[in-house]
């Protein structure tokens, strides 16, 4: 019996998803070719009827589920399904985007286009359901933010194809030995930044990311505020991505002082206070453990300095509090600071 060889897996993680993954699927049964397809589905311990949806469609899409008896989080979910994945590419996504049925039709003439003797890796757009932008492309900062400033603007119309500073966890096609190549995910990142963390590598490499609005994806799930554990895993993983990626750290020193005493006002007026001085002491007692990836990340290649990263940030980091005037002239002001490192 010949062994099935697909072109492309699709890899991503499920949790507690039974209210998206029906469309999410749907979406992938209709895609052109999809008997050159495989989809792998790495369940984190899902507690509703997600596994009964998935497997609901085994007759229909080629998949392969694995179900883990814990949560080990996006980033080691997604690093388990590819190493199970048997396509010459591989695309990793969520569980709640929608897929165009020409989709991966297109993503292979770009691939075709661009691709020279360096590998490459292409980061179609994501957005919401109103057609406004979750993702197109990235914007990295100094102080280890990584955000795209477009959020909550309209897709553009006219096709777009342009370098990308940092591709999304949530949509990236690149070929299965260069992912593996480059190390994957890390697992500590648990959830959120492990892709900020892949992209520096990737472009520390002297490889290229791109971005494209054609093809796109739509993700199902609208914007909603930040929970606490959100919060302290982006907050946390901004830290650790600094440590891994950015040399003379001391010279910026300074203004990641000011932006941290900004940060704890602002956690007093949301109300995670305590949080943030967790998160604090979590960092503190990993001390050790930060020295040694810091050595281990030198080894592999170069740190950026920081002058190749962004110097300013936007209106979007305050959230909701982007409204109130006196966080508005706060960032205005600390932006000029930022211009002057």
């Amino acid at each position: 019996m010949q062994t099935f060889k697909p072109r492309v897996s699709i890899v991503f993680p499920s949790y507690n998803g039974v209210e998206y993954l029906k469309k999410n699927l749907d979406s992938i049964k209709n895609l052109e070719n999809n008997d050159e397809i495989e989809v792998v589905i790495v369940d984190n311990m899902s507690l509703d009827s997600s596994i009964n949806v998935i497997e609901s469609y085994e007759r229909d899409i080629n998949i392969k589920l694995i179900k883990n008896k814990f949560n080990e989080g996006f980033a080691e979910a997604c690093n388990s399904g590819v190493k199970n994945s048997n396509g010459e590419f591989i695309f990793i996504t969520n569980q709640d985007v929608i897929f165009p049925p020409e989709f991966f039709e297109k993503l292979a003439k770009i691939y075709s286009k661009l691709k020279n003797k360096h590998e490459i890796v292409i980061s179609p757009a994501l957005i919401f359901e109103n057609g406004k932008i979750h993702y197109f492309g990235a914007k990295n900062h100094f102080l280890g933010f990584s955000y795209t400033p477009e959020t909550g603007e309209m897709l553009p119309k006219k096709k777009i194809i342009k370098n990308a500073h940092r591709l999304s966890g949530g949509s990236f096609y690149v070929k299965k030995e260069f992912f593996i190549r480059m190390g994957g995910f890390d697992k500590e990142f648990f959830m959120y930044y492990e892709d900020t963390d892949l992209s520096l590598k990737i472009l520390r490499n002297g490889n290229k990311i791109y971005t494209t609005n054609d093809p796109f994806l739509i993700h199902q799930k609208p914007h909603h505020p930040l929970s606490d554990l959100q919060y302290y895993f982006l907050e946390r993983n901004r830290f650790i991505v600094i440590i891994k990626n950015i040399r003379n750290i001391r010279k910026i020193v300074p203004m990641f002082i000011i932006v941290e005493i900004i940060l704890i006002f602002h956690s007093l007026l949301t109300r995670r206070f305590k949080l943030r001085l967790k998160l604090y002491l979590d960092l503190f007692l990993k001390i050790k453990y930060f020295k040694k990836i810091r050595k281990m990340s030198k080894k592999v290649n170069h740190l950026l300095p920081y002058q190749a990263f962004s110097k300013t940030l936007d209106p979007l980091l305050l959230g909701d509090l982007k409204k109130v005037k006196i966080f508005k002239i706060l960032l205005n002001q600390l932006n000029k600071f930022l211009k002057l490192v």
